[in-house]
C-alpha cells in the first residue's frame, strides 16, 4: 500500500475542514477508522497553527506506506521552533499532535511542520523520517 498526496490550502476559516475532508476522502478506505481519526486530528491542528500563526499559502502533505503515515504543513511563516524553544511549552495544537503521533517535528527555521503514525506493530523508537518535502503527486 502506498498514497501520496499534496494540496494547497485557502488561508481563511475553511483550510482545516477542506484538509480533513480530503484526508477523510482519499484515506478511509486504506486505514483503520481511529488511524484515520488521528491523522484527521493531527492534520487539522497543524493547519489550525498554520492558518493562525503563519503566512501565505498552506500545502498540506500526506504519504502512506505500509509502515506508517506521514503528514506535514507547510507555510510561508518565518519559524516556529525558535518559539517552541523559548516559551519552554509546546503550543496546545502541537500538545494534541504530541499526543496521536509517535513522532513530530519542526524543518529547523521553518513552519514546515511534520507527523508521523506509525502502523499497528511497528517501533516507533527505530529510525527517524527522512527529511524534506514528500513527493507529491
Amino acid at each position: 500500500m502506498f498514497v501520496t498526496f499534496s494540496i494547497d490550502l485557502p488561508r481563511d476559516a475553511t483550510a482545516s475542514q477542506l484538509a480533513r475532508q480530503q484526508v477523510a476522502d482519499r484515506l478511509v478506505a486504506t486505514l483503520e477508522p481511529p488511524v484515520l481519526a488521528d491523522v484527521m486530528l493531527a492534520v487539522s491542528e497543524l493547519v489550525t497553527n498554520a492558518l493562525l500563526h503563519g503566512t501565505g499559502q498552506i500545502e498540506l502533505h500526506i504519504e502512506v506506506d505500509e509502515r506508517s503515515i506521514r503528514g506535514e504543513v507547510v507555510d510561508a511563516g518565518r519559524g516556529l521552533e525558535q518559539r517552541i524553544r523559548d516559551q519552554g511549552v509546546e503550543a496546545p495544537g502541537l500538545q494534541i499532535v504530541g499526543r496521536v503521533a509517535q513522532k513530530w517535528g519542526v524543518f529547523q527555521g521553518t513552519t514546515h511542520v511534520w507527523f508521523e503514525i506509525l502502523l499497528a506493530g511497528e517501533n516507533p523508537l527505530v529510525g527517524e523520517p527522512p527529511p524534506g518535502r514528500l513527493s507529491e503527486s
